[in-house]
């Protein structure tokens, strides 16, 4: 037998029965599936860290406010709960323009924590309440992000919880800094 360029016709015949067993197969395995996640599912999108942390914005400052307010030592300063958490927008933008900023370069230095530092120092805040603050930031982004889990890209999610952890140390290093200038300021 020849071969001219056309394929005999008991190959097309083949695979032609190929392709419909194949198509088969994968509707029944998609169907499969569908049966498995349910039928009231529907398909979640991927989410970054970034999207999360921003929409929660507003469930993650009460929660932080609660836990603050568990804390003797950083109620016993009398602040309302505004002045307690005036720092806390500008924290959020800086750690999410962090999480969107190309991976290996440079941060940005961030004034929000210079001025946060010297705040809490004319409120009566001593170093050791700062830390428990950026502690208890941490804990609540960490746990909006564990209560957002399964919206989470889980390639990128630890990634993006140590910028998360690097960002607020960087920020707590710097409002100690201040602090203690300001300190120094008083002192002199």
């Amino acid at each position: 037998m020849r071969l001219t360029g056309k394929l005999p016709p008991r190959f097309n015949a083949d695979w032609s029965v190929l392709t419909i067993f194949v198509r088969r197969r994968l509707r029944e395995y998609s169907g499969t599936l569908h049966n498995r996640r349910g039928a009231n599912d529907k398909l979640k999108t991927v989410k970054s860290v970034a999207v999360i942390l921003k929409r929660e914005f507003d469930s993650t400052i009460k929660e932080w406010l609660r836990h603050v307010k568990l804390v003797p030592s950083l109620v016993a300063v009398p602040l309302s709960d505004a002045e307690r958490a005036v720092h806390l927008p500008k924290l959020f933008e800086d750690v999410l323009n962090r999480l969107r900023l190309a991976r290996g370069a440079e941060p940005l230095h961030s004034t929000n924590a210079f001025a946060h530092g010297k705040l809490r120092f004319s409120q009566g805040y001593s170093v050791p309440m700062l830390v428990e603050e950026s502690r208890i930031f941490q804990v609540t982004s960490f746990g909006t992000l564990h209560r957002h889990q399964n919206e989470l890209d889980q390639n990128r999610v630890l990634s993006d919880v140590i910028i998360i952890a690097d960002e607020a140390d960087r920020q707590l290093t710097e409002t100690v800094r201040s602090f203690m200038t300001a300190q120094q300021d008083a002192v002199a």
